[in-house]
């Protein structure tokens, strides 16, 4: 094979751009790989900077003045309060006391049943859910919705139609009523009632209605009474 001066100078050349492209080329590379080390090494540099930040932040900031739980409690108290418990039966008037904790309790018990475990993912029926009323075993969720039935349906409604019913039959035999000034060597003058009934047979009525209006209210708080012991009694299952 014979080559000329100038064809070696051109296969010369040729091989001197091959290895200067090549040489490029691995030079390229090389830094593109150094740019992804770099760009790795200040990924890795900023997490775990963040990492120190929330660590401290965790180890300084107490839990209840972080800002989700200042909004979270801000909210609860400007518009859902969730201890703050309105009996629905009751007015935003004065009641006695003797009239607010009940209805508070069954309140409590109706919030339950409606808002949390209607159906909710409590398994009822599972093993554990059973509790002792007058001694016998019974289902706690079947408890929860007799005494949730009793407060909305007889204490509530049939309690209060019986006692209207005998307060109105009272009323139809009720006496007049009569004032009687009297005089007393120690008292001086008081005035007494007397009460004047038409017949024999509305004075004898009247007292049996304001008898059956006592019997009543006796049955009631004695019922009464015995739920609200029941209800307590739930107080380990009220949570979902």
């Amino acid at each position: 094979m014979n080559i000329n001066f100038e064809e070696a100078q051109q296969i010369i050349a040729d091989f001197d751009n091959g290895i200067e492209r090549r040489v490029n080329e691995q030079m390229a590379k090389k830094q593109q790989s150094n740019k992804k080390i770099k760009s790795k090494a200040s990924k890795i540099n900023i997490y775990a900077l963040c990492n120190k930040i929330k660590y401290w932040y965790w180890k300084n900031i107490p839990y209840n003045f972080r800002p989700s739980e200042v909004w979270y409690m801000l909210k609860c108290f400007l518009w859902k309060r969730y201890t703050v418990i309105k009996p629905r039966y009751l007015p935003y008037t004065w009641c006695d006391r003797v009239d607010v904790l009940p209805h508070m309790i069954f309140e409590v018990l109706s919030q339950f049943i409606e808002q949390e475990c209607s159906p909710g993912h409590v398994d009822w029926e599972g093993t554990g859910h059973m509790i002792t009323v007058n001694g016998k075993s019974v289902n706690v969720r079947d408890e929860m919705q007799e005494l949730y039935d009793w407060w909305h349906n007889v204490y509530i409604k049939e309690y209060e139609e019986v006692n209207e019913i005998l307060w109105k039959e009272a009323e139809k035999h009720s006496p007049v009523e009569c004032e009687n000034l009297e005089e007393d060597e120690i008292f001086g003058k008081f005035y007494t009632l007397e009460q004047h009934f038409t017949t024999t047979e509305d004075k004898e009525l009247y007292h049996k209605c304001l008898m059956a209006i006592n019997k009543l209210e006796n049955i009631q708080r004695k019922d009464l009474l015995s739920r609200m012991h029941r209800v307590v009694n739930l107080t380990p299952y009220l949570w979902t």
